[in-house]
């Protein structure tokens, strides 16, 4: 039985970012079939768990407006980091209770964190102290009850101010702190344009690209699709996906490393945004 895959154009660059994905689509016809949403209500009449690939929103404002509904259970943002690996930022709703969120163990951690590197608590207690300290408790928790795992906590201002980032890439705060480390990360890595974040909302799973919609390249046909594609290989993964996601993903990475200038002019390159795709077309092997 193949795999339903929904896809969401968004703004901006967003519909030709998809135009050119055409062709990779069709390297998944034995195991994925694809269909296109023309709006977020279309959801509701979806078989449930249901995977949307969406494409960039106009604004944050928009962005909140669609998936706020949705009922967002968490959200991990991947931001590599050279050939260093990558930065990973979980963000948790602290309108949830943790109780029965997604601290309340450790499946949603193993599913975005190694276990080899620490994990850090990114704390805002100016806001909703209340609310942190359920968050906390379920920290500690977790803590204390699964000894192979670093857990640590941390401010966010000393975590900033005394360089921690530096040598912690796992972390975990609320959506709002969360955007302020996933734009850390990316600044620091000069990687924003190949992030992508993955969402859990309470009927199914929504991954993007972290970058914005580009008004100003719109059209111009050097927009990357990297993200949009490794947002695609998350989607995959917790789909029942996961050697075919991997498989993809690694000969994605291991093009624009070992060939930086195979790519497009927003990373370094050289190439326009069709041309790149057929290279990633004739260079994979699935």
């Amino acid at each position: 039985m193949k795999t339903h895959i929904f896809l969401y154009e968004g703004e901006g660059i967003g519909p030709e970012l998809f135009d050119t994905l055409r062709p990779f689509f069709s390297l998944l016809k034995e195991q994925v079939e694809f269909h296109y949403l023309t709006s977020f209500q279309d959801l509701s009449a979806l078989n449930k768990p249901y995977y949307v690939l969406c494409g960039p929103f106009e604004s944050e404002q928009q962005q909140y407006k669609e998936l706020n509904p949705l009922a967002m259970q968490y959200a991990y943002t991947s931001i590599p980091a050279g050939k260093k690996g990558h930065a990973g930022v979980l963000a948790i709703p602290l309108h949830q209770k943790q109780s029965s969120g997604a601290l309340k163990d450790l499946s949603v951690i193993r599913s975005c964190f190694d276990p080899e590197q620490k994990v850090v608590m990114i704390q805002q207690y100016q806001e909703q102290p209340q609310v942190w300290e359920d968050a906390m408790k379920a920290w500690t928790k977790l803590a204390f009850s699964n000894y192979e795992w670093k857990f640590e906590d941390a401010n966010v201002l000393s975590f900033i101010k005394h360089g921690q980032y530096n040598k912690a890439k796992q972390v975990v705060s609320s959506l709002e702190g969360a955007n302020v480390l996933k734009a850390l990360y990316a600044s620091m890595y000069k990687s924003l344009n190949r992030a992508y974040t993955l969402i859990e909302v309470e009927d199914g799973y929504i991954a993007m690209p972290m970058h914005g919609h580009a008004p100003d390249i719109v059209g111009m046909g050097i927009a990357n699709p990297y993200a949009l594609l490794m947002a695609l290989c998350k989607l995959l993964s917790v789909a029942g996906l996961g050697t075919l996601a991997q498989q993809i993903e690694n000969q994605i990475e291991s093009m624009f490393l070992d060939h930086p200038d195979q790519t497009t002019p927003d990373q370094g390159g050289v190439l326009n945004t069709e041309k790149y795709m057929a290279m990633i077309i004739e260079c994979i092997n699935l």
